[in-house]
């Protein structure tokens, strides 16, 4: 008898080498500032798989690593948090993203490229994939050259019932039309943080045309330590109040969420419960210097069990329309 196994989630997000830094501002071009940080971290998109694998969900790794020092620390973390590496690894090594972090959270990041911007569409047809398993891809990856027309064309042939989490991030707007577009009409789930989603609004013209653009997609819109509003393709928007904490960095926070919030649904919880579990786990990772400071699931039943009694756990988002 074939036993099937579990679903299991899947990220096809790039992995760097983070090294964020903490400054008083932004120096001028040909000025200097003095730095603070805890040095440097497995980031990028380690952070979303991270959080999957802390909630004891299956996850797996289908984005390039390479045989230098950078990617052996990915590989070490990987093996710390359970996540098992699906694609080939390519000679060289992974790039690295150094963020200037200002006082009130404002980030400003210089990235290099390593072979992860180098994807193989034969090691991403050999992935295994099965219904109920979920694909995460981000917009990094859609918006470079030399990855976006293998990542977009694997993403737009998934199988069917599979499903494809889509987070855009800040780099929505260099993404092709063609290559949104497609991306769209396939996602399950569309998320982005208030801005994000925002300017992805407007670029396509209304919240409607979002709408008609992802039309079996769950749109999620995180507000911050407000939490995060929902549109469901079958219901009004919702809005799930979040958790209130103090900020210490918010690097890695969206894709915590995001992680979060996948893992729960594949365990069978609704997207209500999904997403107030979403929330918690981002003012969680928030308290925290550094990428991939997804809490444990322990954790984040400890946050539900001691928050203070919500009336409801989705509010009706009329009342809240000045924050879209």
């Amino acid at each position: 008898m074939n036993v099937r196994r579990p679903a299991c989630f899947v990220s096809t997000a790039s992995v760097l080498m983070d090294l964020p830094l903490h400054v008083s501002k932004v120096p001028q071009p040909g000025g200097a500032v003095t730095a603070t940080s805890n040095g440097p971290a497995v980031g990028g998109g380690y952070t979303v798989v991270c959080a999957v694998a802390r909630q004891g969900v299956p996850s797996a790794l289908a984005a390039t690593l390479g045989t230098g020092p950078n990617s052996a620390l990915a590989r070490s973390a990987m093996m710390r948090d359970g996540v098992e590496l699906v694609v080939e690894e390519l000679v060289g090594d992974i790039g690295t993203c150094t963020t200037l972090i200002e006082p009130d959270g404002r980030r400003t990041f210089i990235t290099t490229q390593g072979v992860e911007a180098e994807p193989q569409i034969d090691d991403l047809n050999r992935v295994d994939l099965l219904p109920g398993d979920y694909v995460y891809a981000n917009g990094y990856d859609l918006a470079h050259e030399s990855s976006r027309e293998c990542i977009a064309s694997w993403l737009c042939n998934l199988p069917e019932g599979v499903g494809l989490v889509i987070d855009f991030g800040p780099a929505e707007s260099e993404i092709p039309d063609s290559i949104l577009s497609c991306v769209l009409n396939r996602a399950t789930i569309v998320t982005g943080n208030d801005k994000e989603i925002a300017v992805l609004e407007e670029r396509l013209g209304s919240r409607e045309a979002l709408r008609e653009a992802a039309p079996d997609a769950l749109l999620v819109r995180r507000i911050g330590d407000k939490g995060c509003k929902l549109w469901p393709v079958d219901g009004p928007i919702e809005l799930i109040p979040g958790f209130s904490q103090r900020v210490v960095d918010t690097t890695g926070a969206g894709d915590t969420h995001t992680g979060v919030l996948v893992a729960s649904l594949m365990e069978g919880m609704d997207i209500y419960e999904a997403a107030r579990r979403a929330n918690a786990a981002a003012s969680v990772s928030v308290r925290y210097r550094g990428p991939a400071q997804s809490p444990h699931r322990s954790e984040i039943d400890a946050i539900l069990e001691s928050a203070e009694p919500v009336e409801s756990a989705s509010l009706n988002i009329s009342r809240y329309s000045s924050e879209s």
